[in-house]
């Protein structure tokens, strides 16, 4: 069993299969080639260049760093952030 699963709502979350984003509020990132990123379940911006873009998630940070980076759009749940992205790393 992973950590996850050892509680009461892993296991309940894991017999109804209900998937771990939902489940457990597990960050997903999705690429567009090298120009968009959308994240979602994401906790806050921490760091916002143009250079550098840094998100706190609910476990970990993703930082994002390129040029011309903006944040095209952001939500209580998931953000949009454009530009050329060179690379993504989690912290």
């Amino acid at each position: 069993m992973s950590p996850k699963t050892d509680t009461l709502a892993g296991r309940i979350a894991e017999s109804l299969q209900i998937p771990k984003d939902l489940a457990y509020r597990e960050p997903i990132l999705t690429m567009t080639g090298q120009r968009e990123l959308f994240i979602e379940n994401y906790k806050c911006i921490r760091q916002y260049q143009t250079t550098c873009i840094v998100i706190l998630m609910k476990q970990s940070t993703v930082k994002i760093e390129g040029t011309h980076l903006t944040i095209a759009y952001y939500n209580r749940e998931e953000i949009k952030i454009t530009g050329h992205i060179c690379s993504v790393t989690f912290l």
